[in-house]
């Protein structure tokens, strides 16, 4: 049963993601299978999903597999191959960043590698 840290994370997460991804409770409930209800009651950090719905969320909001199960306490933090977490994982969940330092830390990611894929599709055209 994952802790209410654990739950406020996830919690915290699942909102952004899923506002990023321009869904509804209602919308992202729907795809899901279940009710809007059990969605506002995630986002409020009241309950937890099921391991099997996280992967599903996971699955429907686009995320690599174990993202959300990882901040539950379902997986472990590190993946199989022992790797640390990604970059936004990592400053979503660094206790040293507030709320304004993740944003912008994550913001300059996701925007070197939009930089990054930009510069591999040109070099591919040119190919």
């Amino acid at each position: 049963m994952p802790t209410e840290t654990q739950r406020e994370a996830f919690r915290a997460v699942l909102r952004r993601v899923r506002e990023e991804c321009r869904l509804s409770k209602r919308g992202l409930a729907l795809k899901v299978g279940v009710t809007q209800s059990a969605v506002w009651q995630w986002e409020e950090g009241r309950v937890a999903p099921r391991p099997e719905t996280a992967a599903t969320l996971e699955r429907v909001l686009g995320l690599d597999p174990g993202r959300l199960s990882k901040l539950l306490g379902y997986l472990p933090a590190t993946t199989e191959t022992g790797t640390t977490p990604g970059v936004v994982e990592a400053a979503k969940s660094d206790p040293r960043l507030g709320e304004q330092e993740r944003e912008l830390l994550i913001a300059v990611y996701r925007e070197l590698v939009r930089q990054s894929a930009a510069k591999r599709s040109k070099l591919q055209e040119r190919a």
